[in-house]
């Protein structure tokens, strides 16, 4: 049988009918390090210290015999031996496995456009693409060897673009995108560039973009710490200019001439921001695997990508429609957000200036954003905790709440001045207050202190009067929660999670009709909403009468136990006593010592019939 390394894009071992061949995954890397360098026998020494560099060289030692042993085993169950082991050396056996890097050398004897098709093809996918992250020296040699295929795919696109004509200009096009993503200062790219959309009639008029297409380049940042590991922080060792991803739409309901569309206005508008040399271009084929992926939050780090265009195709009736909203990833802020009506009369008449459209606001959003951009992200270590944070903020149980607080804090003890890290802090301490239903007033004390704090450092964002305007709502002070969560939608007006904070405002404040609307607004900005909206929107529901809806939306969570509650008193007021006594139980496992009347004690509904309509149904219920 017949083995093949494949290291351009994920890394794998394949058979000859192209399945995956289970084997340990450094295994795989020192077959790619010898192939990809040429080395038929390397030391030991070297190749420990390529993979286990970050560990002093005894331990990178016993990491390498540890997985000698491995591999070892795995080839005798294979009966093949890609790589052999003295005391000293490791070998590569070359004739038992073949590569996809095999054709690079020695293929020179192509005509430039065959060789231009081939280097497009080969180099598709990055070198390595998927691999997790590992030490600072095997970091630096992937990076490496994609600088060289890049350098190659350069060379063959600067060689055949002259003479491309048809399939084989768009494949230069597509080739200037992905360099250009790489390196948006490269001129004589640029040039291949602006040709190919001239000859295809696509010509993007750069004037039309802010400051002639031209957006501040951001200062350099201090370098990295040593400890830094994440792709995402390298990346800020150097300030580049922001990453920008465009995601292909997902088409619903969408009719195909619709989705079609869609698809080539948002190529459109990635071509033309190539013109803006200070926006970094995800190009169009690594968008449409981005958005493939389930932890899309991990793969916006692992690039580094700052900004995230986020499109959907909706039916509106008659009407298809193309919703489109920028993201600022650090903070989840919507930062603009736009609806476009495609007429099917004139979709590619309009496809133009639709694209010019978006291009110049995602633009300006941009430029007004990146004094934002670099408070958060001039500090990597700081930056880092506090994405870590908001990653932990997002799950509804008070272990992941604590790991967060811990995160935010981590961040302020390298960045005092990161506002939105102790925003962060102030929910961290409401949220515990309200998975622990016990009227700790100390808990909404240490949240209203930082979400002031919060303040005092930038009073232009918006998550410090959220936060302020939730301690008030649940200290009984209604108006003055509905005062600061209209600064708060003021400042940030597509901001989702303030929306949603706001309609919870409302709910409690008995404006439950009008909370519901707020919240469906929320949940139309972010349709893969956290718990908590739709948490909210059962709370509203419930408060109108609409029980089986305000179930639905518990459905809907993820992880639905701190609405038991809430669940129990909707099955209650529904007359079914056995549905409602399930989640009676499972307030108690989970609060064994729940006290009703010191709960509705706490609960912060502003007017008494509301307060007496939940107190029903909890009763109703079994407590």
């Amino acid at each position: 049988m017949k083995f093949r390394l494949q290291t351009l894009g994920r890394l794998r071992l394949v058979d000859e009918d192209e399945c995956d061949v289970a084997f340990p995954e450094k295994g795989l890397l020192i077959l790619a390090q010898a192939i990809a360098g040429g080395h038929r026998e390397q030391s030991r020494n070297d190749v420990a210290k390529l993979l286990w560099n970050e560990v002093v060289p005894s331990q990178a030692l016993v990491n390498l015999r540890k997985t000698i042993s491995r591999v070892t085993s795995r080839q005798e169950e294979l009966g093949h031996t890609f790589l052999s082991f003295s005391p000293s050396t490791v070998r590569m056996e070359p004739e038992a496995i073949a590569s996809d890097l095999d054709d690079i050398v020695g293929n020179d004897d192509q005509d430039a456009l065959s060789r231009f098709r081939w280097a497009a093809e080969k180099f598709r996918d990055d070198f390595l693409k998927d691999l997790k992250s590992q030490g600072q020296a095997l970091r630096d040699w992937i990076a490496q060897q994609r600088s060289d295929h890049a350098a190659l795919l350069r060379e063959s696109l600067i060689n055949a673009a002259d003479n491309a004509t048809g399939p084989d200009r768009r494949l230069v096009r597509s080739t200037a995108v992905k360099l250009l993503e790489r390196n948006p200062e490269d001129d004589e790219v640029r040039k291949i560039l602006d040709t190919a959309l001239a000859l295809e009639g696509r010509q993007f008029d750069a004037r039309l973009l802010p400051r002639g297409g031209s957006l501040p380049v951001p200062a350099k940042a201090a370098p990295l710490p040593a400890t830094a590991i994440e792709p995402l922080l390298e990346a800020m060792g150097e300030m580049r200019p922001p990453r920008v991803v465009l995601l292909p739409p997902g088409a619903g309901n969408a009719d195909a001439t619709a989705t079609l569309f869609a698809h080539s206005l948002i190529e459109d508008v990635t071509i033309g921001l190539c013109a803006l040399r200070s926006v970094s271009v995800i190009a169009p084929y690594t968008a449409a695997q981005i958005s493939l992926q389930a932890d899309k939050a991990s793969t916006y780090e692992q690039h580094a990508i700052s900004y995230i265009l986020d499109t959907r195709l909706t039916n509106e009736g008659s009407r298809q429609t193309l919703f489109t909203q920028l993201i600022f990833f650090a903070n989840d802020e919507v930062i603009w957000a736009d609806r476009f009506t495609l007429d099917d009369r004139g979709l590619m008449k309009s496809r133009q200036e639709i694209a010019r459209q978006i291009a110049f606001a995602i633009a300006s959003q941009v430029e007004r954003n990146e004094t934002m951009r670099k408070t958060y992200e001039g500090n990597g270590g700081s930056y880092r905790s506090y994405l870590l944070g908001q990653r932990y903020l997002k799950q509804l149980n008070l272990p992941e709440v604590r790991r967060a607080r811990k995160s935010f804090r981590e961040a302020l003890n390298q960045n005092a001045d990161l506002a939105p890290a102790m925003s962060g802090l102030a929910r961290s301490y409401f949220v515990e207050w309200l998975l622990t239903a016990r009227g700790d007033s100390e808990l909404l004390a240490l949240a209203e202190q930082h979400a002031r704090e919060a303040i005092a450092i930038d009073d232009t964002l918006a998550a410090g009067y959220r936060e302020l305007g939730v301690v008030k709502l649940y200290s009984r002070q209604f108006d003055e929660s509905i005062e600061f969560h209209e600064r708060a939608e003021a400042l940030s007006p597509q901001h989702a999670n303030v929306i949603a904070s706001y309609a919870d405002t409302l709910v409690q404040a008995s404006r439950p009709d009008g909370g519901l609307q707020k919240i469906e607004a929320a949940i139309n900005l972010n349709p893969i909403a956290p718990d908590e909206y739709f948490w909210t929107a059962a709370g509203a529901c419930y408060s109108l009468g609409q029980y089986d809806q305000a179930l639905a939306y518990i459905e809907r969570m993820r992880d639905p136990t701190p609405a038991d509650r809430l669940a129990a008193a909707s099955w209650g007021m529904l007359g079914n006593r056995k549905k409602a006594g399930q989640y009676v139980r499972k307030t108690f496992e989970v609060h064994p010592d729940f006290n009703l009347e010191k709960w509705m004690a706490i609960v912060p509904f502003r007017e008494e019939w509301q307060k007496t309509h939940y107190g029903e149904g909890l009763r109703k219920a079994g407590f």
